[in-house]
């Protein structure tokens, strides 16, 4: 999932680099690293250092990708970590190459690339299949987590439009517009619902009507970053509000006029200006977040979505850039210096 402040950070960590000169073209690239934990106690049991330009993780069935700015994909074997190839995609972009989904239906990933194009990218042999444009400024995908259903959709930023797309044609299906820009969005396994983050107001799209519908969530403050609980139907975000960051879990999405239960619950305050976040263990009962602390300092919590808490919480040095889950149980964390 991207978060609201993602792609300006993105950016922002570009310039501060020596020999950068735009947003499309450098002469040098960030060095990144990826640190592997156990969950849940987030106990370090790998590193792999100096990816030249990483800027996102992917994790597949037996090996896990890491996208760069220079336009290349590196893969690591899952159980020695060790590299098994590195494969030219695209172009160099600063931009670029970020948010990277797994289609199972295809044995494919998606990644958004240059100059907001959207690649897709074989898997066993990391072999470009399509590049398209669906809008100026995609800021994430997500593919349906139901393989009888063959769909993805995308958030465009400029377009302020989130958009369906057929898997096997990666053609325009449906599209519903926003008021305002989205950030991120989650689907639950039903596969009926899209929850939306803006720039603005909480929104949800519905997926089941003949047309997608948008409806405002004026009970959820705004959202920062949200996941998808697995084996549920529920959704844990961090909101802000009244300049606070806090996670909590969603547990529906109207209120009950005829019962008090709550909309969302276990709200706990953390700190951070930067949001990733990812499901790690299949029965639903933890949600990890990558957050950036200031003062080039990052910090992986463990927040357990049953009894509502903190669980565990370790702090890194660099930039956070992805947090992924790997079908093991591990969680990969991008960092760069």
């Amino acid at each position: 999932m991207v978060n609201k402040y993602k792609m300006a950070f993105a950016a922002i960590a570009l310039l501060i680099i020596p020999g950068c000169t735009d947003l499309t073209e450098f002469d040098h690239s960030m060095m990144a690293g990826i640190s592997v934990f156990h969950t849940p106690d987030l106990t370090c049991v790998h590193t792999i250092e100096n990816i030249s330009g990483a800027r996102s993780l992917c994790a597949l069935p037996d090996c896990f990708i890491a996208a760069t700015t220079e336009g290349t994909v590196f893969r690591f074997d899952l159980q020695t970590y060790e590299q098994t190839g590195i494969f030219n995609i695209g172009s160099p972009s600063s931009s670029g190459y970020h948010e990277i989904e797994y289609s199972f239906y295809e044995n494919s990933v998606y990644i958004i690339g240059a100059l907001g194009q959207i690649l897709e990218v074989s898997v066993p042999d990391m072999e470009v299949l399509d590049a398209f444009n669906v809008c100026e400024t995609p800021v994430d995908i997500e593919v349906s987590p139901d393989p009888e259903l063959s769909f993805f959709y995308v958030a465009g930023a400029t377009s302020r439009r989130i958009f369906e797309l057929k898997l096997a044609s990666n053609a325009v299906s449906r599209s519903c517009i926003l008021p305002s820009s989205p950030t991120c969005m989650a689907i639950p396994e039903s596969m009926d619902t899209i929850m939306v983050g803006t720039l603005a107001e909480t929104e949800i799209v519905s997926l089941v009507t003949a047309s997608m519908k948008r409806r405002r969530m004026d009970h959820f403050p705004g959202i920062l970053a949200i996941e998808t609980v697995p084996n549920d139907t529920t959704f844990c975000a961090v909101f802000s509000s009244y300049s606070l960051n806090s996670i909590s879990t969603i547990l529906k999405f109207f209120p009950n006029p005829f019962s008090p239960d709550p909309l969302y619950t276990g709200v706990v305050n953390i700190e951070g200006d930067i949001h990733y976040m990812a499901a790690a263990e299949s029965d639903g009962t933890r949600i990890y977040v990558l957050s950036y602390m200031g003062n080039n300092g990052s910090r992986l919590i463990s927040y357990n979505c049953v009894e509502y808490f903190i669980e565990s919480q370790i702090d890194l040095p660099g930039y956070p850039l992805d947090l992924e889950i790997s079908p093991g149980g591990t969680l990969l964390v991008l960092t760069a210096e």
